[in-house]
């Protein structure tokens, strides 16, 4: 049966996936006939699996609804086809089968059979380690003179390394570091900045981290200078967080990492890893060995008035 209008937007995955998810759609459009169809309009829309990267061909996206064209005339018997950039969703843990694409096309001009005007492609190749990336966190703070303890008032720099241990790219990686009481920030080589609060101190996201690949940062911190004998250590912790699915989230902090501060001609106070118990213990260790020395000393005496006797 001849008709006027257009054919089904078939549509399928135009190449190979990339390494990193992102796979190309081929969406084309044929007009059967008899006349020329105008203002010819694609829309894709794109299941919550899959997000749209670009398209060569000028279509653009709203939410997840992809539209190409209007294309401003189609011929009899021409068909024309649009290519859509997309990725797989950083979430995704999926084996590709349940993914569904839908795209339909539409024209001003009358169509008498706009049942063929809707198609859909099942299914994409998905790596099969797509959605997991181990990400860990380590920190080493680079003291002035390789001192174990600085002053108030010096500056010193924490260094950060985050690892990616597989088995997929790590998405969206973004490292925070909350300065603790009595850090300033001076300043970050790498562009880690103060949030609005000023004391939380985000690293440049990272849009991906591949397998076995690491990102270093660096923070310059100055001591506060009125600093107490009590506050002589200095812990910080920083987290590193990501859109893909971390299978062991446990390594995504350092340890608390001690600094020790002291004033001049001190030692670095390491009282706060004292038990309670153990001064108590000290001062009747004292008070005993006080009164041992007492009953020493008594017996000495009575032994030489007997001797003197």
């Amino acid at each position: 049966m001849t008709r006027t209008g257009t054919g089904p937007a078939r549509r399928s995955p135009g190449s190979a996936p990339r390494p990193d998810g992102v796979y190309d759609y081929r969406i084309t459009a044929t007009n059967h006939g008899p006349s020329q169809a105008v203002r010819v309009t694609v829309k894709d829309q794109l299941p919550e699996s899959l997000t749209f990267v670009s398209s060569p061909d000028g279509c653009t996206a709203s939410g997840r609804t992809i539209t190409c064209g209007p294309l401003p005339e189609l011929a009899v018997g021409a068909s024309h086809t649009w290519i859509v950039t997309v990725r797989l969703a950083d979430d995704y843990e999926g084996d590709g089968r349940d993914i569904v694409n839908l795209a339909s096309v539409s024209s001003n001009t009358h169509d008498p059979a706009p049942d063929n005007n809707t198609t859909s492609v099942t299914g994409l190749p998905v790596p099969p380690d797509w959605g997991r990336a181990d990400l860990s966190l380590a920190k080493t703070a680079v003291l002035p003179g390789g001192r174990s303890w600085v002053r108030p008032g010096e500056t010193f720099t924490y260094r950060i390394t985050v690892h990616n241990k597989g088995p997929g790219t790590a998405r969206g990686v973004q490292v925070s570091d909350p300065l603790p009481a009595g850090l300033h920030f001076v300043g970050s080589p790498d562009g880690c900045a103060p949030d609005g609060d000023g004391r939380r101190i985000l690293c440049p996201a990272l849009d991906r981290l591949a397998p076995g690949a690491s990102a270093s940062y660096g923070i310059t911190v100055r001591v506060a200078t009125a600093q107490t004998r009590h506050l002589g250590r200095i812990e910080n912790v920083a987290t590193v967080t990501s859109t893909t699915k971390d299978p062991n989230p446990g390594d995504n902090q350092n340890p608390p990492h001690t600094v020790y501060v002291r004033t001049d001609g001190e030692l670095p106070d390491t009282g706060g890893d004292v038990p309670a118990w153990l001064g108590w213990a000290a001062g009747a260790a004292v008070a005993c060995g006080g009164l041992l020395m007492a009953g020493v000393r008594r017996r000495g005496a009575r032994t030489q008035e007997g001797s003197r006797s």
